[in-house]
């Protein structure tokens, strides 16, 4: 019976570990370290896992680490920026390891994670579920069976309909986070990585921040300002919308603190090895069926067009007798079923059944890319992506930049 300890029990982990004990209920969720045990018994209250009632809980990660010759794997959901310190500590007990994404939010970190699973970066599940929805693996099918022809760009879009949780939520809190390249670009650059399959080597990128972010305090809460009867981000106008764009309809923060360093869009080019080009945007004011994510791929022979939002793969042939196929993916539950394949992947490694197919090195080498393009954004400049081999000695001198 596989033993799992988990290190920060939030929301998102829960459900992964949810849907892991539910694919293989052998699974044991043996112990927690979280300095929140009255939250994780919260989210411990599940009709259909009983068995979680009596889930040792433990205040600090130390204390489950000491115990780590009692379990057979760990998955850490923390806070992001204890996602490298954590996982650093992990490495050091040979286990397998569920890491959340981003795997490290800044140059210093993707150094020491680098080192810490320098050979064994396949020891590790990184949460980069689009990459194997079945949305992506159907477009990946096609793209592969060579219908396409040569690839020579792919322009890939993320407008986010429920953009308001960065801004009125803890992702606000950029030293906690990283930014919003790391936040939801860190999953798209990683999926247009698997449509290209070859090495990215540089990045150049830009911000807009008009939208949110003022000169309102950064503790400022709606139920203690004076503007809530005229703010359109203030529960009552978000109730009345009837939208609440991830900001949601109760009391939240401020969405227009002075300390918000989160941009309202972010747009980046990005050169591969083989000349292809990509060109990324996202976008955090999108609401409702504005909601968009997916890209166009471009080749010799014919175009691709997928989107998450609505399940629908496109293709038009170039030449021939003018083609155009529709087919729509069913999805599952969870980032469209990708949740569920990371989850039987884990449970796949665990148990020594099969190498993971979305590895600590896929997460460094997104990361590395959303760290050049936050550089490229804050600096107005061209960013060389370094390969993977390269980041343990590359970061640390970028990180003096």
């Amino acid at each position: 019976m596989p033993r799992l300890a988990v290190i920060g029990f939030g929301g998102r982990v829960k459900w992964m570990v949810a849907e892991m004990c539910k694919l293989d209920p052998e699974l044991e969720l043996a112990a927690v370290a979280d300095p929140d045990e009255a939250g994780v018994r919260e989210r411990l209250k599940l009709d259909w896992m009983p068995k979680w009632a009596n889930v040792p809980i433990f205040r600090t990660a130390d204390e489950v680490l000491d115990k780590a010759h009692e379990f057979d794997a760990f998955a850490i959901g923390t806070r992001c920026f204890m996602h490298t310190p954590m996982a650093v500590r992990v490495a050091q007990t040979g286990l397998p390891l569920f890491l959340e994404k981003p795997v490290a939010i800044d140059e210093q970190q993707l150094a020491q994670l680098a080192q810490a699973f320098r050979g064994r970066e396949d020891q590790v599940v990184v949460s980069f579920p689009l990459r194997v929805t079945p949305l992506l693996t159907t477009a990946l099918d096609i793209i592969r069976s060579g219908r396409l022809g040569t690839i020579n760009q792919v322009q890939a879009f993320n407008n986010v309909s429920y953009g308001g949780v960065y801004f009125g939520e803890w992702y606000r809190n950029f030293d906690q986070t990283g930014g919003l390249w790391l936040q939801k670009a860190t999953h798209d650059f990683d999926y247009i990585n698997r449509i290209l399959d070859v090495r990215p080597t540089m990045v150049s990128a830009m911000t807009t921040h008009k939208i949110y972010g003022g000169d309102m305090p950064h503790d400022l809460r709606c139920s203690k300002c004076d503007k809530t009867e005229t703010c359109p981000e203030s529960p009552k106008a978000l109730k009345l919308r009837g939208d609440g764009g991830g900001m949601g309809m109760e009391d939240h923060w401020c969405a227009f603190s002075k300390e918000i360093k989160n941009e309202d869009a972010g747009s980046a080019l990005i050169r591969y090895a083989d000349g292809a080009h990509v060109s990324y945007a996202q976008n955090f004011i999108s609401r409702r069926s504005a909601g968009a994510r997916g890209a166009t791929v471009v080749g010799y022979k014919g175009t691709l067009h997928f989107d998450w939002y609505t399940n629908l793969i496109k293709v038009i042939d170039h030449h021939g007798n003018n083609r155009v196929d529709t087919i729509e993916v069913k999805p599952g539950s969870g980032h469209g079923g990708g949740d569920q394949v990371l989850c039987q992947m884990f449970i796949d490694l665990i148990r020594g059944k099969a190498r993971p197919t979305s590895t600590l090195r896929d997460g460094l080498l997104s990361a590395s890319m959303c760290l050049a393009a936050r550089r490229s954004s804050q600096n107005n400049t061209f960013e060389v992506i370094p390969p993977v081999t390269e980041l343990a000695s590359l970061t640390p001198q970028l990180a003096s930049k």
